[in-house]
């Protein structure tokens, strides 16, 4: 019998990939300037720009196949793997914090809780005690009772002047998220990465849990793929339907946005699994396997530099700047005005950005320098 495989190539570079696209959308030359599909939609809808974290979301819950799967298989102590997860889990949201605090500086009080990294961890520290504890007949109910229970708080719970149950200014989630965080949150309303949305968020780390384990135990060669595309295709169509019912909208993180971008991870996941571990074929994935080899590092820092580019400390003709608004409309813009529109203009600046980063994945790759937490 064929051993399990203990690592996949191609959910590196899927990682990767999902790095890549997360910097381009963080960093346009001018936020008024952006292509379309590379922003997020106002409210319901998705876009280019909405897949990218749900995607991040998914491939954490296919790797935790692999990670937690070598960890039981040795017969690793299951306190010391559930205190393992409890670190990184706090890691990733304080670390989170620290890039609330760069972006929020000076301004320190109203800084904003709740983010990206913190949702992470959170989605991290649950999914991997469902994982340890519920057979996976149990995690499809759990799924289930996740998305379903976070529909019914959302159309059914009552709110004195709601405007309809899924409305951009009144929701429940926005109402939890003003009376816990006050005015720390994104917008007056609520906040993308709040805390209602982390439970179908939990939601999509199973699925990609459920991908995981199909990939490392394969009942027969090319059985995988075939069931990723099958379920890649059945979760999009149902969630298709039920965005009828039930809008797709990634600020909420509904059922019908989970098995959406679900559906479309599971299709991705099964052309790269397809592509470079099965059919071998990594030159062209090269600048994605060395993004996903340092997936964290490479978005922290990438994030905290932007940040730090942001702040005035800058001195031009004797005004004080930024270096990012140097960078771009002082130095790269005259150069191109003539030759893009503002739109082309502004995602050279976000690729710009993206290739500098690729090039630092690349050095700390083939020094094998990997920073996890």
């Amino acid at each position: 019998m064929k051993a399990p495989h203990q690592h996949l190539a191609s959910l590196d570079a899927f990682r990767g990939m999902t790095i890549a696209a997360m910097i381009v959308v963080n960093n346009p030359g001018n936020w008024n300037a952006v292509f379309a599909p590379l922003t997020h939609a106002d409210w319901h809808g998705c876009t280019l720009a909405d897949v990218v974290f749900p995607f991040f979301i998914f491939i954490l819950g296919a790797a935790m196949a692999f990670a937690l799967g070598q960890r039981l298989d040795r017969g690793q102590d299951v306190r010391n793997v559930l205190a393992r997860i409890g670190w990184r889990a706090a890691a990733l949201v304080v670390l989170g914090l620290v890039l609330n605090a760069a972006a929020a500086y000076p301004a320190f009080s109203s800084m904003r809780i709740p983010g990206v990294l913190q949702r992470i961890g959170l989605v991290y520290l649950l999914a991997a005690v469902i994982a340890i504890y519920a057979k996976p007949w149990q995690r499809a109910i759990v799924v289930v009772a996740l998305l379903l229970g976070h529909w019914a708080m959302l159309a059914l719970v009552p709110l004195p002047g709601v405007l309809g149950a899924y409305g951009q200014q009144h929701n429940v989630a926005g109402v939890i998220d003003q009376a816990v965080f006050g005015r720390h949150i994104l917008t007056r309303t609520g906040d993308p990465e709040g805390i209602l949305g982390t439970l179908p968020a939990v939601g999509t780390a199973l699925l990609g849990l459920f991908a995981g384990a199909r990939l490392r135990r394969p009942a027969s060669p090319g059985s995988s793929d075939r069931s990723l595309v099958a379920a890649g295709l059945a979760l999009l169509a149902v969630g298709l339907v039920w965005g009828r019912i039930l809008p797709v909208n990634k600020s909420l993180w509904t059922g019908s946005f989970v098995a959406v971008t679900s559906g479309l991870a599971a299709l991705l996941l099964a052309v790269f699994h397809q592509l470079i571990d099965a059919g071998g074929h990594r030159r062209w994935a090269r600048p994605f396997l060395w993004l996903g080899f340092n997936p964290l590092a490479v978005y922290f820092l990438s994030e905290l530099v932007g940040h730090v580019l942001d702040l005035p400390w800058l001195r031009i003709d004797g005004r004080a700047t930024s270096p990012r608004t140097w960078i771009y409309w002082d130095a790269m813009r005259p150069l191109l005005s003539t030759r893009l529109s503002e739109e082309a203009m502004s995602l050279t600046y976000a690729v710009l950005v993206t290739v500098f980063w690729t090039g630092v994945a690349g050095f700390l790759y083939h020094r094998r320098w990997r920073f996890q937490v």
